[in-house]
């Protein structure tokens, strides 16, 4: 028997923790701030995991693409697999937000579940919040374009990561007319719960509160010790445990909504969030069933192995005893982000009175060999129209390396025609 259920020492990704801690006690992130190094992976970077933990010994390496059924310890087929999860009303995917191979993972969850149950599967996502559900309404009967779909979602002032990662899932659902649930609460009221608690939301903002339950014991000791070494006082750690709190019971309470809806009524949902918010059980999975009695299974794909590249960003964390298995399958993964395969212009942006002003320009960088410099305004994009910096994001993220653009940049009044070349340039080397 492994130690699985006892105290144990597990490997986390600090960004992970830097990211929530900062987003939920700061509340600021770049774009918060007015600027984004421009890059086709405008983001953070999210947790990996490696390793099972499990009454049953992992025994050799696992290969990518296999699939290992917690419960007994068995590897299982694809279909064998999907034969089991076709079972549960709701799927949930634990996600590693900066792998794509986690990704596709989900995407191979909704093809399946779909081609078993046509017009009866919806997707649940922690991306996007419940005031952009219209919008996502709009995207999936096919009535806007990528570039509009995600202006009108403020794709990189909510979310951040590389759309690149959720490409395929959302194609998938538009071509498919699946509905896609938007999952989290309104930025207004994450902040307000951020900044005084569940207790002191305004009269204003007090109905949109979800039903808060008891916060679950192994939960709050886990995230206890992943996270409260990175906040200073036991009162932060209460206001960041309040705010998550306020995900997961809003997260919940959106499935529980729409599968009782006579749009849901029916079907089944796979939900894709980040791994905490499912792993064990404790977090949504519970916070759905409390609120409606429904079959879930909990899918984790689990990186085989940390890339070099992301060892430093690791730390080693004391889990307390938890008797309880974080999945039912373990779907085991490549870890492989988009970081390095972006191309760069090297420009620090900001948005003022309508318009894109270049701040800083790197050294060295595809901007800087083609004359773009600070206090440019961009005008133009490969002759579209520049509007907002998600028009400039949108089409650096589609370019890569070789590729090349032409600029139109106003400049001290006058217009000014530059054409960028674009390469990897190594953003410890941007500012």
């Amino acid at each position: 028997m492994r130690e699985g259920f006892g105290r144990r020492r597990s490997r986390f990704r600090d960004r992970e923790c830097g990211r929530a801690v900062g987003s939920l006690v700061c509340g600021a992130a770049v774009l918060a701030l007015g600027a984004v190094l421009l890059t086709g992976c405008a983001g953070h970077t999210a947790a990996g995991h490696s390793g099972e933990e499990g009454p049953y010994p992992l025994g050799e390496k696992p290969k990518a693409g296999e699939i290992r059924h917690l419960p007994t310890g068995l590897t299982v087929s694809l279909e064998g697999a999907m034969e089991m999860i076709s079972g549960a009303t709701l799927v949930c995917v634990g996600e590693t937000h900066d792998n794509i191979h986690a990704h596709r993972v989900e995407l191979v969850i909704i093809r399946e579940l779909f081609r078993r149950f046509p017009g009866r599967v919806a997707i649940g996502m922690e991306m996007f919040r419940d005031p952009q559900q219209e919008v996502l309404d709009r995207w999936t009967r096919g009535e806007l374009s990528e570039l509009e779909f995600l202006k009108a979602v403020k794709w990189f002032d909510n979310w951040g990561f590389d759309f690149a990662y959720y490409r395929d899932i959302l194609a998938f659902a538009k071509e498919n007319r699946i509905d896609v649930i938007a999952l989290n609460p309104s930025k207004e009221l994450q902040e307000e719960v951020s900044r005084g608690g569940l207790d002191n939301v305004s009269a204003e903002r007090k109905a949109m509160l979800p039903d808060i339950g008891p916060a679950d014991p192994y939960q709050r000791a886990s995230m206890k010790a992943v996270y409260g070494s990175h906040l200073p006082s036991e009162g932060m750690f209460e206001s960041f445990f309040q705010v998550q709190m306020l995900w997961e019971e809003t997260m919940a309470e959106r499935v529980v909504d729409y599968l009782k809806s006579p749009r849901g009524a029916g079907k089944k949902m796979v939900t894709i969030t980040g791994g905490w918010h499912v792993r064990y059980g404790f977090g949504l999975p519970k916070k759905v069933v409390r609120r409606m009695p429904i079959s879930y299974v909990i899918v984790q794909p689990e990186e085989i192995e940390i890339p070099e590249e992301k060892q430093d960003q690791m730390m080693e964390v004391d889990l307390p005893p938890l008797p309880l298995l974080p999945a039912d399958f373990a779907w085991y993964v490549p870890y492989e982000g988009l970081e390095g395969k972006r191309v760069r212009m090297g420009v620090l942006l900001s948005e003022r009175e309508g318009r894109v002003v270049v701040r800083s320009v790197a050294d060295g960088s595809p901007a800087a060999k083609a004359g773009v410099r600070p206090g440019d305004v961009f005008v133009s994009f490969d002759g579209q129209p520049v509007e907002e910096m998600t028009d400039v994001l949108y089409r650096v993220g589609n370019k890569g390396e070789g590729d090349s653009a032409s600029l139109v940049l106003a400049r001290d009044g006058v217009e000014t025609s530059a054409a960028i070349t674009f390469f990897r340039f190594p953003e410890k080397k941007a500012h």
